[in-house]
């Protein structure tokens, strides 16, 4: 991951988009899988057209407007989805073969909560460049009480079962692909234990 950032910052500066063009590149690829949702400020960029590069603040809804086209639903997409949605939209009514790029200029931050028999319960913030997984979540609420039933740690998830996990199965879980990664606004539960 950090090669491939590397590379494409160095990409950038050879562009000829400078060193302050390069960061913002290099900014944009840390976020480019982070979902849009309501409040996030974007940044669209349409090449050789100055009239319809522009900020917009995702509404309440999840929605943006946009010049020429009807309100344009972009929560729960990347960048990379709305960027297809406009050339998509854009072509070939209005721009042949238009060049767009949607960035994030300001993000809402996104938590998930952790409560019960943890030292500092509360939100724990979730970071813009990359995901975190239930156990790192635990550590950064001060890991668990001595109280703590480490055997029926529970995750709400909005529409989804109530699902219950071991720590120690937690810790043993190396391999990234097999780490149960959290979402924004899921709630951890850790029980205290019946003696």
């Amino acid at each position: 991951m950090r090669i491939r950032l590397l590379l494409h910052f160095i990409w950038a500066c050879v562009a000829g988009l400078g060193m302050e063009g390069a960061f913002a590149q290099l900014s944009s690829s840390a976020t480019a899988n982070r979902k849009i949702q309501p409040n996030d400020i974007i940044f669209i960029r349409v090449v050789g057209e100055p009239d319809l590069t522009m900020e917009r603040r995702v509404s309440a809804d999840g929605t943006i407007s946009y010049p020429w086209l009807p309100d344009i639903t972009v929560t729960d997409k990347t960048p990379g989805d709305v960027e297809r949605v406009l050339r998509e939209q854009l072509h070939p009514d209005y721009i042949i073969n238009p060049q767009v790029t949607v960035d994030f200029k300001e993000y809402v931050k996104q938590f998930v909560t952790v409560t019960g028999q943890v030292n500092k319960p509360g939100p724990v913030e979730i970071p813009i460049d990359r995901k975190l997984d239930l156990l790192e979540v635990l550590s950064r609420a001060g890991d668990l009480r001595p109280a703590a039933n480490k055997n029926k740690i529970e995750l709400h998830r909005k529409g989804e079962p109530v699902r219950t996990f071991e720590y120690q199965k937690l810790q043993s879980t190396v391999d990234p692909a097999k780490k149960l990664y959290v979402e924004p606004d899921d709630n951890i539960y850790v029980p205290e234990r019946i003696i």
